[in-house]
């Protein structure tokens, strides 16, 4: 993650130093950290923490017999 942001922070560089540096070109770059971001929020939140097989099985069990 933070290899893909220094990477962009590089190329907006790169673009400004060059003068081809545009609002379009800002606008576009930071839409897509922002999505980048919140992907990886999302999978964070709720993708990155594995259950244990036995507290997998428990709450498999306890959904189809439906019981809390």
């Amino acid at each position: 993650m933070r290899m893909l942001i220094t990477r962009c922070q590089k190329h907006l560089k790169d673009l400004k130093a060059a003068g081809k540096f545009g609002r379009l070109a800002t606008e576009i770059t930071l839409v897509l950290l922002i999505k980048v971001f919140l992907l990886w929020l999302i999978w964070a939140m709720f993708f990155s923490h594995p259950l244990a097989k036995d507290a997998r099985q428990a709450a498999v069990t306890r959904i189809i017999l439906n019981k809390p």
